[in-house]
């Protein structure tokens, strides 16, 4: 079922799908890819979509690996591609276990982790850890769940500016909690109205650490908070939203 939404998804993705990579206000994912890749190295992009990172990071790698379960994603990832010699592009189900498909020594893991099954979530990185040699390392962006709050209060201030009195404000982001807050314990919120699992910093080195990784950095990937708001007033600028991206090294 969801490989049929993605399908349809794919030739509106750009409308459809919010892009970490370009919206990346600092180029944090950018520069550690930068950092990170040699020209030796095997590269896999788990859960490429349509492929816009793809030509980034096939252009300082040796070999790179676009895996998506969505067989329309990867064919529009290959039209948007213009040099392939390097790339592979692979339909695999990471939440399904599996054979072995690449030996990588850098995966990216770019918004993955989201869905609100922890189970999902932890088979699609232990099939992450399968593909991957002993010491690679793995970049991976996920949703701050600090940010989630914080877009309420960014809500409230805006209505208070309005006139709203701190009463009315309250009890409207009450009423916004109450409808997009799946469950606060779990870190899963709505998206676009889709339930998104969300990470405190804390959490994530603790999840990584429990299938197999050392957790390197955690560092923000800031946005623009017109990335959550469509007229977003010129004085709400820090502190912007942000998700976490993870940097961690696949245990020996």
């Amino acid at each position: 079922m969801q490989e049929a939404i993605w399908d349809r998804s794919a030739e509106h993705y750009d409308e459809e799908i919010f892009d970490t990579f370009a919206n990346d206000r600092h180029s944090v994912v950018r520069s550690t890819l930068e950092r990170l890749i040699q020209s030796n190295h095997t590269v896999c992009d788990f859960g490429c979509g349509v492929g816009r990172t793809v030509e980034f990071l096939a252009q300082r790698a040796k070999q790179v690996y676009a895996v998506d379960f969505s067989a329309t994603s990867l064919e529009v990832a290959a039209r948007n591609v213009p040099q392939k010699e390097n790339i592979h592009f692979l339909k695999r189900d990471l939440a399904v276990p599996g054979r072995r498909f690449c030996q990588a020594d850098i995966g990216l893991l770019m918004q993955v982790l989201i869905m609100p099954a922890y189970d999902s979530r932890r088979e699609i990185l232990e099939t992450v850890s399968r593909n991957l040699r002993p010491g690679a390392r793995l970049v991976a962006v996920v949703p701050a769940l600090e940010v989630a709050i914080l877009t309420y209060l960014r809500i409230g201030e805006w209505r208070q500016r309005e006139g709203a009195s701190r009463k009315e404000v309250v009890a409207e982001m009450a009423a916004g909690q109450k409808e997009e807050v799946v469950s606060l314990v779990e870190g899963i919120v709505k998206i676009s109205d889709t339930p998104t699992k969300h990470y405190l910093k804390e959490e994530i080195v603790l999840f990584f650490r429990d299938a197999g990784f050392t957790v390197l950095e955690v560092e923000k990937v800031e946005y623009s908070w017109a990335a959550d708001f469509e007229e977003a007033p010129d004085w709400m600028q820090d502190p912007h939203p942000w998700d976490w991206v993870v940097v961690a090294r696949k245990n020996e």
